[in-house]
């Protein structure tokens, strides 16, 4: 047992805000923490893996460190994953690009070599223990473990062959436990129940398929209020205003063609 202040001064990092590049997000009081587990949710197609990949190639402190990160990548392949990062690196469309890493431009591949604090693993349906030996891989090599671990997204985490509530919110504890121990961040990209798979609307916290709300202390929806825009609804925050409803939230300007962001 410990005191309340002795506990706080042993756990200096814990609860740290990580650097985002979103500041109408972060403006809302919607902050990723270190030790804790976040849901960002959308329909397919919705920009869940733009949000999560900006906030980890672009987020950067004050004194410019950058995010030490581990993307778990099961929903989308390298070439598609890595264009599109590429994209946002240089706000080039995303044909122009390709085409520049097709034909081995030195200057984009430099470009994408860059980006060396995001490791990534793409094994198409990790279990909760691959992850697990991936985390322990990037601590033993480093000296540290990473300070933010993207899973992208739920659907391809292997439950031992089930699918439902139940099984996610055994994933979701495990991905909870991670963080408690590990001091990472832990952003989890979800789907959207059918209704809301267009994403023309904003999405309320009960649209996430299978319930999984429950466990994370940050929850985003993303929907699609216009052409180039972006909205980000904050339909759970335990440190922080939020509207279970989808009305609480911002919009970004976005290009996906580009994978650029503003705001």
């Amino acid at each position: 047992m410990q005191t309340l202040s002795l506990a706080m001064k042993a756990s200096p990092d814990e609860g740290e805000a990580l650097p985002s590049p979103f500041r109408r997000v972060t403006a809302l009081g919607a902050i990723h923490r270190r030790g804790q587990v976040a849901v960002v949710a959308a329909g397919s197609g919705g920009g869940k893996s733009a949000y999560a990949t900006h906030l980890a190639v672009h987020g950067k402190h004050n004194w410019g460190d950058r995010i030490p990160t581990l993307y778990f990548s099961a929903d989308s392949d390298k070439v598609t994953l890595g264009t599109r990062v590429a994209c946002s690196l240089v706000n080039r469309p995303l044909s122009e690009v390709e085409e520049k890493l097709r034909g081995n431009d030195p200057e984009m591949w430099a470009k994408v070599a860059e980006i060396d604090w995001v490791w990534w693993c793409w094994n198409a349906e990790p279990s909760c223990w691959d992850i697990q030996q991936e985390v322990e891989a990037y601590g033993y090599v480093n000296g540290e473990y990473p300070h933010l671990v993207v899973v992208d997204n739920l659907i391809n985490i292997d439950a031992e062959g089930e699918a439902g509530h139940v099984q996610k919110d055994g994933v979701m504890h495990w991905l909870q436990q991670l963080a408690n121990v590990t001091n990472a961040h832990v952003l989890v990209l979800h789907h959207v129940i059918g209704a809301y798979e267009d994403g023309t609307q904003p999405i309320p916290k009960s649209a996430l398929l299978d319930k999984v709300a429950k466990r994370p202390r940050l929850v985003l929806t993303l929907w699609k209020p216009g052409e180039n825009l972006l909205g980000v609804s904050v339909v759970k925050n335990s440190t922080g205003r939020a509207s279970s409803d989808g009305s609480y939230g911002t919009t970004l300007a976005w290009m996906p063609e580009r994978s650029w962001f503003q705001g």
